[in-house]
């Protein structure tokens, strides 16, 4: 895990550069959540992976009486926060947060839980959070990436030596029931990046920290095998560019 925070950490600065996929995911569960809370919330909301602070910068100018508190693996990604944020942060992994029990009134997590064992981020998540909590979660599921997957098999190298392993909506399912959360709302979204060349699909990986796997170390690709998998993947190719495809669950949920 510490190579996946250094990769994280090293891409701090660039990452609302390259970060479209995540914008958008993160405005579209900011906007679930607009809807889903009182416009006179004052409770404590917790963001769990706040990157650089995108969702508290769409959700602080609306709850003004709140709590705010942003918590990041990657300690350069808190450095970025905006100073004006109003945000408590904290360098913390999701599946250890150094919360008291049942404190948050609120738990929102985009596209961090990936990086996480789902079973530990929801039992966590179910113990800061006070009975009757909300919990709003985007996180990417199996099939994200499928494309390189396709395109990894070809050149007779094993996917999961070279990508992340995401969980099944089944899976995160089970994990939630399993930490006694409620399931309010559930939707899969596949959402497609285009790109301009291969070098550019990787790179907007890379840019947002994505390029290291938990556990284990990435196999280097040989310079063969890069050309191999570049001549794959142009077979994919439209008038559109690229494809590279993310399969993104998005849950409200509420601690019994």
């Amino acid at each position: 895990m510490n190579q996946v925070r250094q990769s994280f950490n090293r891409a701090a600065s660039s990452y609302d550069a390259v970060g479209t996929l995540q914008h958008q995911v993160a405005a579209s569960l900011t906007a679930l959540i607009k809807t889903k809370l009182s416009a006179n919330f004052d409770g404590r909301l917790l963001d769990a992976g706040c990157g650089t602070g995108y969702c508290l910068a769409q959700l602080v100018p609306i709850y003004p009486a709140a709590e705010f508190i942003a918590v990041d693996f990657a300690e350069r990604m808190l450095d970025q926060l905006p100073v004006d944020l109003q945000a408590l942060g904290i360098n913390a992994n999701l599946e250890i947060l150094p919360v008291c029990t049942g404190k948050i009134d609120a738990y929102l997590s985009s596209l961090a839980w990936q990086w996480c064992d789902p079973a530990l981020a929801a039992k966590e998540a179910t113990r800061i959070l006070k009975p009757q909590g909300d919990l709003f979660v985007s996180t990417l599921l199996s099939g994200t990436f499928q494309e390189l997957a396709h395109g990894l098999q070809a050149c007779g190298l094993n996917p999961d030596q070279h990508l992340l392993r995401c969980a099944s909506s089944a899976q995160i399912q089970s994990a939630l029931a399993a930490a006694d959360i409620e399931i309010l709302s559930l939707a899969s979204t596949q959402i497609t990046t285009w790109h301009e060349n291969f070098k550019a699909l990787r790179h907007s990986i890379r840019g947002v920290g994505a390029n290291h796997l938990p556990n284990h170390t990435t196999p280097v690709l040989t310079r063969q095998t890069l050309t191999q998998l570049v001549e794959a993947y142009e077979g994919l190719r439209t008038s559109r560019g690229l494809p590279l495809s993310y399969e993104v669950l998005t849950i409200h949920a509420r601690k019994r």
